[in-house]
């Protein structure tokens, strides 16, 4: 993030120091042998140096505030009609002066002339050269051109963007069949949001009046499409449609059900559900703006044409807040985050998912779309009711000192299913943790009374400080709805304490630390994060109550009731305990490596 461009204020968890001291059981370490060694890996030495070690409750709350009031309002440099993609394809080679390259015409959304009548204006240019007409939609097509016609190309006043037909993202989040039991309210149960709406009156109907309008709280949801047809986006909440993909549509759809999904999360009523499936903000009004053909055809060109329509149409609509839960990793996109400044400078916040990657990520998967500087990204964190509070493995996270904003919960998240009226569906994913964030900014605008200022509550987690896995940490829902109504009264407790642990470790060696679980009733969740971006290897492993992991100067591995041991920079391991007391907890390391540990339940220091 900027420092230019927004007003931060974090206030760190200052840890205590980590006490290291050898265990008493062996002066030179102890053994692993293979009958007590349960997984195929290999360490630099026979013998095991144990390390007993010390944690730290975190009862800290951090601050970050985004000021669009307090934005830079520069003169934003005019970005290249040419593309990122089309540029490195002109580049990675040197094109003969007749040489063709297939190129995607994106024409702006507000041009004076048709495609059709462009390309028939531009028939010097276009004539035997059109390979698609349709292109990615109504305003685009493509055709094979000479380095000499894409010039010619660049000055035409009705040009918005000029790509390669492989320009395309896709959208975050995939369907969950496995959570059946915990719903929408599960989510905003356990960040406080919905306590905080009860508080503090709070819904996103800013006028108060029973009909949306441009005066309640409005979200720009781009992606594949919003479903009016659901009982719980219904009623006049969809307030304004644009469809890049098929521009004869003049009523809201969704025929690939990712965009309803992400709607109804920040938004929906719950109508279908009462009580139950209520999304962030049930009193705010929607804006949705079509840009995927395809859940795996999102074409950055409508992306960037549907940013200047939602920055053009802000009076129109109200738009205070975009959500986009679709992207891809990469270098940052210099075009889209020229579009995020001018909508800020529009008083108008915008909100990215900070990516998947299935089967788990790594370091430099971040969304092309989150590494912004005046963009608000959001990574994915499993809520108790589904194991948490730890990172969701798949929740993609940056490189250096780059990464998500902050995290919410994105995990088993239901919500409404598209062209069924009144059912739903389970999605997991950062497309779903981010419009939770786009809902709560919402309900700020309410309790502030329009106050660009949208002050977050947040809880560190991860590595101290910001970090590129977590960002600055863990929404606080209720923690920060209160403090944009300016109140001194009311507060939330979800009954999950939170005990951490930061510090380096050698290879060859095995840290212990010791956690008391106090119920049996909350799941017990361990996440370690290596911060190192080298592949550094850590394994996680538990032992229960009265199990001791050094017997006869052996680690004993294979006597540990649950264990990870991946291959990816985090190890997570969450269970309901069957028994209350001192779990061990041991991080065996097979490369030096600096890492953080988080636990979370109903738990305390012993």
């Amino acid at each position: 993030m900027n420092s230019k461009k927004f007003v931060k204020r974090i206030s760190l968890c200052i840890l205590s120091c980590l006490l290291v001291l050898p265990a008493t059981v062996s002066a030179n370490g102890v053994q692993i042998t293979p009958d007590h060694f349960p997984f195929i890996k290999s360490l630099p030495t026979p013998e095991v140096q144990v390390n007993l070690m010390d944690s730290e409750s975190d009862l800290t709350e951090t601050s970050l505030s985004i000021n669009l009031n307090r934005m830079e309002y520069n003169t934003l440099a005019v970005p290249s009609k040419i593309l990122d993609k089309l540029k490195e394809r002109l580049q990675s080679k040197a094109l003969y002066a007749q040489e063709k390259i297939e190129v995607s015409i994106m024409l702006k959304y507000d041009a004076v002339v048709t495609k059709e009548e462009f390309i028939e204006r531009e028939w010097e240019i276009f004539n035997g050269n059109i390979t698609d007409l349709n292109g990615f939609g109504g305003y685009s097509f493509f055709a094979a051109l000479t380095t000499d016609e894409i010039e010619q190309l660049v000055h035409l006043e009705e040009i918005a963007s000029l790509s390669t037909p492989d320009d395309v993202v896709s959208v975050y989040g995939e369907p969950d069949e496995h959570q059946s039991e915990v719903y929408l309210n599960g989510a905003t149960e356990m960040t406080g949001i919905k306590k905080g709406r009860s508080d503090y009156g709070v819904t996103g109907n800013r006028d108060g009046k029973a009909s949306y309008s441009k005066n309640d709280s409005v979200i720009a949801v781009i992606d594949t499409g919003i479903d009016g047809g659901h009982i719980d986006l219904s009623g006049g909440k969809i307030l304004g449609w644009k469809d890049f993909v098929n521009t004869s549509s003049t009523t809201a759809y969704d025929d690939l059900g990712h965009g309803t999904h992400v709607a109804s999360i920040a938004a929906g009523t719950g109508a279908g559900d009462p009580g139950v499936e209520t999304g962030v903000a049930p009193g705010a009004a929607l804006v949705g703006i079509k840009v995927c053909s395809s859940n795996t055809n999102c074409s950055t060109q409508n992306i960037l044409n549907a940013m200047d329509w939602v920055i053009a149409n802000k009076d129109t609509y109200g738009i205070d807040i975009i959500n986009m839960s679709i992207g891809s990793s990469g270098s940052a996109n210099a075009s889209f985050c020229n579009k995020v400044s001018s909508a800020a400078n529009n008083g108008i916040l915008t909100v990215v998912a900070a990516g998947n990657t299935s089967g788990g990520s790594d370091y430099g998967s971040l969304n092309l779309f989150a590494k912004c500087s005046d963009v608000l990204s959001v990574a994915n964190v499993a809520d108790p009711y589904e194991g948490g509070w730890y990172l969701n493995p798949s929740s993609n996270r940056g490189t250096g000192s780059v990464g998500p904003t902050l995290a919410a919960p994105g995990t088993s998240i239901r919500a409404a299913k598209a062209n069924s009226t009144s059912e739903y569906i389970t999605y997991s994913g950062t497309s779903m943790a981010s419009p939770m964030i786009a809902g709560l900014a919402a309900l700020m605008l309410q309790a502030s009374n329009g106050s660009l200022n949208y002050d977050f509550k947040i809880e560190d987690y991860g590595m101290s400080g910001y970090d590129k896995v977590y960002g600055n940490g863990l929404i606080l829902g209720h923690q920060t709805i209160k403090a944009a109504s300016g109140s001194s009264t009311g507060s939330f407790d979800n009954y999950r304490n939170h005990i951490r642990a930061q510090t380096n470790i050698a290879a060859s060696n095995i840290n212990l630390y010791n956690i008391k679980v106090n119920s049996t009733d909350a799941y017990f969740a361990n996440t370690l994060i290596i911060n190192n971006e080298n592949g550094a290897d850590l394994d996680l492993f538990i032992w229960k109550p009265g199990v001791e992991p050094i017997q006869n100067g052996q680690l004993r591995l294979d006597l540990a009731i649950q264990s990870s041991a991946g291959d990816l920079p985090q190890e997570t391991i969450s269970f309901k305990p069957t028994a209350t007391g001192n779990y061990t907890i041991g991080v065996l390391a097979y490369d030096s490596a600096t890492y953080a540990l988080d636990w979370a339940g109903q738990i305390s220091i012993p």
